[in-house]
């Protein structure tokens, strides 16, 4: 039952009692004491109603009085329990004034005891704030600083003395745009990099978040980077410095081989003249020679023209070498059946027959310079029958590998002479040779070409060799360079 419905009963209760009483005394009491004797009926009647009411309103005050006491105390201990403080959980009693002294003093007790904690752990964390090795400061968006570290002090001044545009940027008007400011609007962290007026640079961090009291603030650290930026603006600078010694550098080597490439052709019109010309004069020499009973003559003239003839190589070959190590490469598809088919059918002319003994598997078609391409297979070949035995067919036979992601091989094997394989790296080296001219022919460039060509595909050469049964030459050219 309520309170408020029990206050009315015992207000009702009490009114019967008053009646009662008012009752027993018009009618017993007064008649035994012998008061009132000449009162009728009626006369007690009007005395009871009398008591009666004025017992009533003696009563209505008191009574509403009580009532609102009871609503005021009913919506005090709501209140209490919004706040956690439920002192007759799960029961109609009012709160007793020292039940609700008794809870409020523990309230107050605990609620100090976590205030002392949290003011604790705010004392904790704003040393550590202020232990960190970085500048850090709160920034309020009327420009004020609510908190700033040992090192932002330190390195701007006391936040006290003015606003941010005083204390950071030594100025009398706010920073118009306001990169830091503008946080407030995106509510979004934004780095970047700043330069103080003393000079040092500093890598910023600005967080937008509010406090408890739900003012918007910035949370701003900035790490002093001077010492890195310096570092990275010297690099920047020695690398600028650099390149543009590799450009002039660059420009003087193509200078140089502009030049070495002028002088290449000019040595070669100018040594080749001389030699047409000795040739010349020479043929002219047999022709009106009427008698020479020893031969003698024939014979020098035979000797001049050999040692022009291999004069005329030497200089084409050292040509082609120089074209290769100074020229540009023009990188094409090549099909290397057709190009090898090209240099067997050039190679009948020196080595007639030599396109029946060469066994030519399906080749594939790569990226490369296809005059150097021409020169390489050229070259090998040439050797292979030069080099091969008096007494037995020389047979050449090439063959291919190709495996994912693994180097396109080339080998090329013969059946000639061979050679001591201590040599192996002799032979790749311009002008230098393994037999005399009067045995083989030959100005000992071409395998110097050769490898020439495989260094400027990036590839790389080798050769295996035995006397007396056969060489091998392998050729290794980046997976890359394969035309799919």
């Amino acid at each position: 039952m309520g309170m408020k419905k029990k206050i009315i009963l015992q207000t009702l209760y009490i009114i019967l009692i008053i009646a009662f009483f008012a009752v027993i005394w018009e009618f017993v009491l007064e008649e035994f004491l012998l008061l009132d004797m000449d009162e009728g009926i009626h006369e007690k009647k009007t005395d009871v109603s009398i008591a009666i009411s004025i017992s009533l309103l003696a009563l209505i005050y008191p009574v509403y009085r009580g009532l609102k006491l009871i609503s005021d105390w009913k919506a005090l201990e709501k209140v209490f329990i919004s706040h956690g403080l439920n002192f007759n959980e799960g029961t109609e009693k009012i709160i007793s004034l020292e039940s609700i002294t008794h809870t409020l003093v523990a309230e107050l007790n605990r609620r100090k005891k976590a205030e002392n904690g949290i003011k604790s752990e705010r004392e904790n964390f704003f040393n550590m704030l202020d232990q960190l090795p970085i500048s850090f400061h709160l920034q309020a968006d009327n420009y004020t600083i609510p908190f700033a570290n040992k090192m932002f002090r330190h390195r701007f001044g006391a936040p006290s003395t003015g606003m941010c545009y005083r204390v950071m940027h030594h100025r009398s008007e706010p920073c118009e745009p306001c990169p830091t400011f503008d946080v407030f609007d995106s509510h979004e962290t934004q780095s970047s990099i700043w330069t103080s007026p003393d000079g040092k640079t500093y890598m910023t961090v600005v967080t937008p978040f509010e406090n408890v009291e739900g003012a918007k603030l910035l949370m701003e650290m900035a790490v002093d980077i001077t010492s890195e930026q310096k570092a990275k603006d010297d690099l920047k600078r020695v690398l600028a410095e650099q390149e543009e010694h590799i450009k002039v550098r660059t420009l003087e080597l193509e200078r140089s081989n502009a030049s070495l490439k002028e002088f290449s052709s000019f040595a070669a019109h100018d040594l080749k003249e001389p030699l047409r010309k000795v040739m010349l004069f020479s043929e002219r020499f047999r022709g009106v020679m009427t008698e020479d009973l020893e031969g003698k003559a024939h014979t020098y003239l035979d000797g001049m023209q050999n040692a022009v003839q291999r004069m005329d190589i030497l200089i084409e070959d050292l040509l082609h070498l120089s074209q290769i190590s100074t020229g540009g490469t023009c990188f094409i598809p090549v099909n290397l059946n057709d190009l090898v088919a090209e240099v067997i059918e050039d190679l009948e002319a020196s080595f007639p027959g030599s396109r029946n003994n060469i066994s030519v598997p399906n080749l594939p078609e790569v990226e490369a310079d296809r005059t150097q391409m021409y020169q390489l297979f050229k070259n090998i070949l040439s050797n292979c029958f030069k080099y091969g035995k008096a007494e037995v067919l020389s047979v050449v036979t090439i063959a291919v590998k190709i495996e994912n992601n693994q180097p396109l091989q080339i080998s090329i094997q013969d059946n000639g002479i061979g050679f001591n394989e201590k040599y192996k790296e002799k032979i790749f080296k311009p002008f230098e040779r393994l037999h005399g001219r009067d045995q083989y022919s030959g100005t000992g460039i071409g395998l110097a070409i050769c490898k020439k060509v495989v260094e400027i595909h990036e590839g790389k050469i080798d050769v295996q060799s035995q006397l007396d049964v056969g060489t091998r030459f392998t050729i290794r050219l980046p997976h890359s360079l394969l035309v799919s």
